[in-house]
């Protein structure tokens, strides 16, 4: 996949994942349909990308899946059908998780590179998750605080299993001369500052300062 298709998909699983931690009850249905259209979008968009650049059929086909799927889990949440919604987001997080872990040539192929592009999308669909909630506080402020809570719990622990993946490869590979710059970099700006906005993200929506947090 192109890096385009790769984001797409990646945001995708990620989006699905969250979603599966958001209680039903507390939510009202249409930010669940909302965010099944955001996965039908980054489906089709990485479709369009995998096609037009002629990708291996594995790729066509899982993200052709994942915009059906979305398209289906849009309309079973928007007619108030969570128990067939919540399967629906579930495969979409499947495929999407199968498609990062997916060669250049279209094979199944696990390992430590493929958790952490799951784990980076579960990162970033969290965020996105929580800052699309941040907005239904505008329209249902009385909605419980719990679901931005959660979203940012999952983010949290998406970054931590980023982090104990950096300390790994760290170990195993370590860096070579001239490269330490880069290194503190990495961590500093790819790990240490999202810790941070994320405990001050959970300390502002337990106050329940809502737009602050998603901010």
């Amino acid at each position: 996949m192109s890096l385009l298709a790769e984001f797409a998909i990646r945001l995708a699983a990620g989006l699905a994942v969250c979603l599966l931690f958001v209680p039903v009850r507390q939510v009202p249905p249409n930010f669940f349909r909302t965010i099944s259209w955001v996965c039908l979008g980054l489906g089709v968009l990485a479709a369009v990308d995998v096609i037009w650049s002629g990708a291996p059929m594995p790729f066509r086909f899982g993200c052709v899946a994942v915009a059906v799927l979305a398209y289906f889990a849009s309309v079973l949440w928007g007619i108030g059908l969570p128990r067939l919604g919540g399967p629906f987001t579930l495969l979409i997080a499947l495929i999407a998780a199968l498609l990062l872990s997916l060669n250049s040539t279209g094979h199944l192929q696990f390992g430590l590179d493929s958790l952490s592009r799951l784990a980076s999308g579960v990162f970033l669909g969290a965020i996105l998750t929580a800052m699309l909630l941040g907005h239904h506080y505008l329209t249902a402020p009385a909605m419980s605080i719990a679901p931005l809570v959660r979203a940012n719990l999952v983010a949290i622990a998406a970054l931590l299993v980023r982090s104990v993946l950096a300390a790994w490869m760290l170990v195993a590979a370590p860096p070579g001369p001239g490269s330490s710059l880069l290194l503190i970099m990495r961590w500093a700006r790819g790990l240490a500052v999202p810790a941070s906005g994320r405990i001050l993200t959970d300390r502002t929506a337990r106050i329940r300062a809502t737009q602050t947090a998603t901010g």
